[in-house]
């Protein structure tokens, strides 16, 4: 099997292990996905406002999570918008550990386990991304023709 699609199945592994640790205070990686959710369809909050796009945001990026691990197993088609679409996520997963850090007084200490293997995770699946794999196969080289 190809490295690429090696770190996109341990991607997939550890994205669903996130989901039931501990990931924000109390709740389970599972309870803050419901949590998105739920201000993805409005039921937690103001719609279209900085807030509702910041967590939304959570919430499309596991669906698309799904998305880009089977598209590295289908298709070999859309290689670089895949990639950044990749680095996209990953910077937004990112920023909640940006901006829990840089709140006063800090609120690192609230962030468990889960959310760095969701991180990790992300991380693994950038990489398969951005992995080039050598050609499947390689086309013989015709070597010159013998005079008979």
């Amino acid at each position: 099997m190809k490295t690429a699609r090696n770190l996109a199945l341990l991607a997939l592994v550890l994205f669903v292990i996130s989901h039931f640790l501990p990931a924000y205070v109390d709740k389970s990686g599972f309870a803050c996905f419901q949590f998105c959710w739920n201000m993805l369809l409005g039921h937690d909050g103001d719609v279209f406002t900085g807030g509702w796009f910041y967590y939304s945001g959570f919430a499309i990026s596991n669906i698309l999570f799904i998305g880009l691990v089977l598209a590295l197993f289908v298709t070999k088609k859309s290689r670089s918008l895949r990639s950044i679409l990749s680095v996209v996520l990953f910077l937004h997963i990112l920023s909640w550990l940006a901006t829990n850090a840089f709140q006063r007084p800090t609120q690192i200490t609230e962030i468990a386990i889960g959310y760095y293997a969701w991180l990790i995770a992300y991380g693994l699946l950038l990489a398969a991304h951005l992995r080039k794999e050598p050609a499947d196969s390689l086309e013989p080289i015709p070597l010159a023709r013998s005079v008979v």
